[in-house]
């Protein structure tokens, strides 16, 4: 009894912690708590503090308490399953469309697409087909075979072997003639003679290539120009001519056509007119053709013997052919027509 006396404030606060500690079990009691040997580790005196701190009273009904609790955890378990569930998959459809991705990538690189990716890989076709077109349309054109009717569009220009197949051949039917005898490279364009007639008109052949369009354009000149200058200033005045030709004639094939060999016995004696000087000529003519609208063709495949002399029966002045021979000529013309598909 001295020692309540001697001690009150120690006394109350043990009989505090007794009444406190028996609210405790009988809490526990009540909730259920102590019948689960885990909560055997927890004192009583523990458990009512945290319950103080949680707003739970000795007392409250401590079940409702826990079941609410329960309840909350049981919502976040759910949510978090479902969050992680949703996250997963979002994670699994990305891998497998990337993989998809990969697996298609794969196709186009080895050719195996399927059905459903052929607007992708046949976007190539028409493509490369594209390209083959234009390969196609940039190869040379080869010489074919043509009739008289392809001359209806084409005109010839050129001296005096020129004026011949005008004259005795039958390509003046349907074609146009632009030549006159002495005619040059030189008074083409630079020095023009006005040699053409339209009617009563008197007409230089550049006025006469600004008023009419050709498909075809023949140039055979050369054989006058053997005594002027040089082989160099006489190429350099035919291409000058060549090109002012295709800025008149835009859209036409131009046929440079090789200067018409002459006859051996010319060929032996003439230190200028002779084949010689004429196939220096001809090597610097044949350059300007490029297979697309610009062709080089050499009659004297057809008029010449196996020396390269114009055959001297063909001939009656060593230079110019026999009248009955330009159907050689013509015949020749024939079998190198350009047809443009």
């Amino acid at each position: 009894m001295s020692f309540w006396k001697k001690c009150p404030l120690l006394a109350a606060v043990i009989v505090s912690g007794l009444v406190i500690e028996g609210a405790g079990v009988a809490n526990g009691v009540k909730s259920g708590e102590i019948e689960n040997p885990a909560s055997w580790k927890q004192p009583a005196l523990a458990t009512v503090f945290i319950d103080l701190k949680q707003g739970v009273y000795p007392w409250s009904d401590r079940s409702v308490q826990t079941a609410a609790m329960d309840a909350a955890d049981v919502q976040k378990d759910r949510i978090t399953e479902e969050t992680g569930g949703q996250t997963n998959e979002e994670n699994g459809g990305e891998k497998a469309g990337q993989m998809a991705n990969a697996d298609r990538d794969a196709d186009h690189k080895n050719g195996t697409g399927d059905e459903n990716e052929a607007g992708v890989s046949g976007n190539a076709v028409p493509g490369k087909a594209a390209e083959e077109t234009q390969e196609a349309e940039e190869e040379p054109l080869e010489f074919t075979h043509v009739d008289k009717e392809y001359f209806a569009d084409a005109v010839f220009i050129g001296d005096s072997r020129t004026q011949g197949l005008y004259e005795y051949s039958n390509l003046a039917d349907v074609a146009t003639f632009y030549s006159k005898t002495s005619l040059t490279v030189y008074n083409l364009f630079e020095k023009p003679k006005d040699f053409i007639r339209e009617g009563d008109e008197k007409l230089t052949l550049e006025q006469a290539l600004s008023r009419h369009q050709f498909k075809k354009v023949y140039l055979m000149i050369g054989i006058n120009e053997m005594g002027t200058g040089t082989p160099e200033s006489f190429f350099e005045a035919y291409a000058r001519a060549v090109y002012k030709i295709r800025e008149l004639q835009p859209d036409a094939i131009i046929f440079v056509q090789g200067i018409m060999r002459v006859a051996g016995q010319k060929n032996a004696s003439d230190p200028v007119f002779n084949n010689t000087n004429i196939n220096i000529r001809n090597v610097e003519i044949e350059t300007l053709a490029n297979g697309k609208d610009i062709f080089y063709i050499d009659v004297n495949e057809a008029v010449c013997d196996e020396n390269g002399n114009l055959y001297a029966d063909w001939t009656f002045d060593q230079i110019h052919l026999k009248a009955k021979y330009y159907q050689v000529w013509e015949n020749f013309l024939m079998e190198h027509g350009i047809v443009k598909k």
